[in-house]
């Protein structure tokens, strides 16, 4: 084994952010930490370390799992950490894991569960979610992990720094520089037909001028797998998004109102707009909150790595 003391410097943020991009919504400043185990009482012996240990820091042990599942964590996020700097920050995180058991802080697990969906959701359901698991060589149990430490971890900040807090005047400086980001583009609620043929779509547009439901003419007449789930919804759309010919045709279309056959994309299209809405800017006053939120824990995050920058240096580090 190896005395280390301090631990290799490098800045402390990576530990703390290694997931930020994965949780990465507007606004959103996030305290991460990663895929360790459980926390471990201090080994009593320090002669005899078990193969299955990394580390001890202050008379904590850290497994080789830890160091593991970072390194798998930072997969997930297509980065590919060594070894030494996925080491570094397991010998971080025990040191938080540490601080957060002297401040009797623990992790709210309704908050864990809404950063599974929210992870889940960024990488598209739960079919997404598995590929990119599978390719990070990383377990469901340890995203689990990493979530409930990331939360902890967020809680840990707040504990230790409640006196730092962000103003109004901050926020309401941070909504301006960033007002496109509360800018909501004009959309259309968009249902579509999608045929071989202009034939084929003659006989669907009769169906739908004898009545029937577009929804249900999707369903029986479109080619995409899609449309047909889903009943010929789209969704809310940005007509810009569109290819050229539909969004000419979607631009000039009123709320109800259903589309001449449209040849585009190997096919033909009957669209229908079920709703407009207009580009809206959401306004401060309606998310001032939020924002001093989210200035308030990036604040703290903040001092939570000039604090833990001091307690790498000080540390008693011993790796096997």
């Amino acid at each position: 084994m190896v005395r280390v003391n301090p631990v290799r410097s490098r800045p402390p943020t990576r530990a703390l952010r290694l997931l930020a991009s994965v949780l990465g919504l507007l606004l959103a400043v996030v305290l991460l930490a990663g895929c360790g185990a459980e926390p471990t009482a201090p080994s009593p012996s320090p002669t005899a370390p078990s193969p299955s240990l990394a580390a001890r820091v202050d008379g904590r042990d850290v497994p080789v799992s830890a160091v593991e599942g970072i390194r798998a964590e930072s997969r997930l996020l297509g980065e590919d950490l060594s070894e030494q700097e996925a080491f570094d920050q397991a010998v971080e995180r025990e040191l938080l894991r540490r601080e957060a058991e002297r401040l009797g802080v623990t992790a709210d697990k309704d908050s864990v569960q809404q950063r599974v969906d929210a992870v889940t959701t960024q990488l598209g359901g739960e079919a997404g979610l598995e590929a990119a698991l599978k390719k990070a060589g990383m377990t469901r149990a340890q995203l689990q992990e990493s979530l409930e430490e990331a939360e902890l971890l967020a809680a840990v900040a707040k504990a230790k720094f409640p006196e730092l807090r962000a103003t109004a005047a901050q926020a309401r400086r941070f909504y301006e520089r960033n007002r496109e980001g509360f800018t909501s583009p004009a959309a259309v609620d968009l249902g579509a037909i999608f045929v071989r043929n202009k034939g084929i779509a003659g006989n669907a547009l009769g169906r739908l001028e004898e009545g029937r439901p577009f929804e249900e003419v999707s369903r029986q007449f479109s080619i995409d797998p899609q449309l047909k789930d889903n009943a010929g919804h789209l969704g809310w759309i940005d007509p810009s998004s569109l290819p050229g010919k539909l969004a000419t045709v979607v631009g000039t279309m009123r709320k109800g109102e259903v589309s001449a056959p449209v040849a585009a994309g190997g096919g033909v299209w009957i669209l229908k707009v079920f709703d407009r809405r207009a580009e809206r800017t959401t306004p401060f006053s309606e998310v001032r909150e939020g924002i001093v939120g989210q200035l308030t824990r990036s604040k703290q995050t903040l001092a939570l790595e000039n604090w833990l920058a001091k307690e790498r240096k000080s540390a008693d580090v011993t790796r096997f």
